[in-house]
C-alpha cells in the first residue's frame, strides 16, 4: 500500500536533531557590604589612597566604594570571565554618585589583570564605557568613540540624590565584532530608580577588537578620573551565551550541550583553552537530573587531564526529564566550570522526516498562511516544533491554507497523514 511504502522509505532517512538547549544566565554581585571586599576581590592599578572601602555609606548606607578627591585609578577583578565566541553576552550594572564636575567614571572589561589607568577612567586595554556630565566615552583599546548626552547635563542635574545606575550591555556579535549600549537611570540614594522602564539615556556603538575577540579570559573593572565620582557600589555582572566565571588561577573551560533526537543521546564538546599556569590534572563534564548547577559531588565524568578540546555522550537517558550538564577543569589554583546547559528530553521524538517528500509548502518563509504544492485529495496534519513538540492539528484540502499566523517566528515541521513531513519557517 501506498502508506506503509512510503513509512518503509522514511524509516532510513534522518531523524532530525533536537537543540533545546537552555544557556542559564551567571551573575556576580560586588555589594561592598563585606569587610575589604575592594582589596580581597579587585587588584588596584595604581598608588592611590584616596579610594576606600567605607561601611556607612552607599545605596542604602550599607557600604561602598568612596573616592575622597581628585585621582586616576584603576580596579580590576581577581576573578575572570570567559569568553566563547559569537554570542558571548556581558551586562555590567553598577550605582554610583556623581557630586562634582570636573573627572570621569568608567567600567567595563579588559584582558589586563593588573590594569593601571590610562585615560578617562579607563585602561590602555579593554572594551568599557566612562561617562562625565554632559556625555560618555566609549573606549576599545586606544580607539574612543565620544558624544553627548540627549538630554544635556545628565550627570548633574538628573537625580537631586546625585545618584545613578548605569547599565552597559557588551555583544560578541562575531568576526571580533563588539556592540556596546549604555543606558543611565536616575535613582534615589536607597537605589530606587525614578523610572524603571525608561532610562534617560541609551547610546551604541560597534567597534571590531580582536584582541578583547581572542582572549581567553576576561577581568572586570571600574576606574575613576579626575573629581566627579563619590561613591562606587553595587557593581553587578550578569554573563549568558556560555560565558562564565573563572576564579582566580584556575583554569578556563567552556563547553555546550545538545540533544541528539537521531541517536537519543546527549552530545557534549568541550576545551580547556587556558591552564592559567599550572598543569590541568582533572578535565571532564558533570551532570544532574535534580541539581541545577552540578559540581564535581554530582554525577562526574573524568575524561583526562592538559589542554584543549574533548568529547562525550551522555547515553541511556530518562525520558520527559531535565538534564543539567556543564564541562569542568581542576588545577593546583582550583576548580572551574563551563556554562550550564539545560537539555529537556521530552524533546525526544518518533517523528522521521521523508526528505524525499513530493509536496511543498508556499510561501515558504510564510508571514500568514500556507498552502500545500502538489497536494492531491484532503490530508490530515500536524505542525511540530523543532524540539518535536505538537503545535497544532487539523485538515487542508487542496485549495486550502493553513493560518500560521499565531505561531512565533522560526522554523517547524508539518507532517502529513501520508508520514511525509515538510519543513517550513513563519517569519
Amino acid at each position: 500500500m501506498k502508506t506503509k511504502a512510503l513509512l518503509r522509505n522514511s524509516l532510513i532517512s534522518l531523524i532530525f536533531l533536537s537543540y533545546l538547549t537552555i544557556q542559564s544566565q551567571v551573575t556576580k554581585v560586588f555589594d561592598f557590604n563585606s569587610t575589604n571586599q575592594l582589596l580581597t576581590e579587585f587588584n588596584q592599578g595604581g598608588s592611590s589612597k584616596l579610594i576606600t572601602q567605607t561601611s556607612n555609606a552607599g545605596i542604602g548606607n550599607s557600604g561602598t566604594v568612596s573616592v575622597l578627591g581628585e585621582t586616576n585609578e584603576v580596579f580590576t577583578s581577581k576573578q575572570g570571565y570567559s569568553i566563547t565566541g559569537k554570542g558571548s553576552h556581558y551586562e555590567f550594572k553598577t550605582y554610583f554618585k556623581s557630586e562634582y564636575n570636573n573627572g570621569y567614571g568608567g567600567f567595563g572589561f579588559t584582558s589586563n589583570p593588573n590594569a593601571s589607568h590610562y585615560f578617562y577612567a579607563a585602561p590602555m586595554d579593554g572594551l568599557g564605557i566612562s561617562l562625565h556630565g554632559g556625555g560618555y566615552i566609549f573606549s576599545s583599546g586606544l580607539i574612543t568613540e565620544s558624544g553627548s548626552w540627549t538630554n544635556e547635563d545628565v550627570l548633574n542635574s538628573a537625580s537631586a540624590d546625585k545618584w545613578y545606575l548605569a547599565v552597559l550591555t557588551i555583544d560578541l556579535l562575531g568576526n571580533s565584532n563588539f556592540e556596546m549600549t549604555i543606558s543611565i537611570y536616575p535613582s534615589k540614594s536607597d537605589g530606587t530608580l525614578l523610572d524603571s522602564s525608561n532610562p534617560i539615556e541609551t547610546k551604541t556603538w560597534k567597534v571590531q577588537n580582536k584582541v578583547m575577540a581572542n582572549s581567553k579570559i576576561i577581568y572586570a573593572y571600574f576606574g575613576f578620573g579626575g573629581q566627579r565620582i563619590t561613591n562606587f557600589d553595587n557593581y553587578v555582572i550578569n554573563l549568558k551565551g556560555g560565558a562564565t566565571i573563572v576564579e582566580a588561577g584556575a583554569p578556563v573551560v567552556i563547553g555546550s550541550s545538545v540533544l541528539n533526537n537521531n541517536t537519543k543521546q546527549i552530545e557534549i564538546s568541550c576545551d580547556v583553552t587556558d591552564d592559567r599556569g599550572n598543569d590541568v590534572t582533572e578535565k571532564g563534564i558533570v551532570y544532574s537530573t535534580s541539581v541545577e548547577l552540578p559540581t564535581v559531588s554530582d554525577s562526574k565524568i573524568d575524561l583526562g587531564g592538559g589542554e584543549g578540546p574533548y568529547s562525550y555522550q551522555i547515553e541511556n537517558l530518562i525520558p520527559n526529564t531535565m538534564y543539567y550538564v556543564r564541562s569542568y577543569a581542576k588545577n593546583a589554583n582550583g576548580i572551574s566550570y563551563g556554562n550550564i546547559n539545560t537539555i529537556d528530553t521530552s524533546a525526544m521524538s518518533d517523528i522521521i522526516i521523508d526528505f524525499k517528500a513530493k509536496i511543498k509548502t508556499y510561501p515558504n518563509p510564510s508571514t500568514n498562511y500556507i498552502g500545500l504544492s502538489g497536494l492531491s485529495e484532503s490530508e490530515n496534519y500536524v505542525i511540530y516544533s523543532l524540539q518535536g513538540k505538537e503545535i497544532l492539528r487539523g485538515t487542508i484540502a487542496k485549495e486550502n491554507k493553513i493560518d500560521v499566523r499565531f505561531l512565533s517566528n522560526g522554523m517547524y515541521l508539518l507532517k502529513l497523514e501520508n508520514f511525509e513531513i515538510i519543513k517550513f519557517i513563519k517569519e
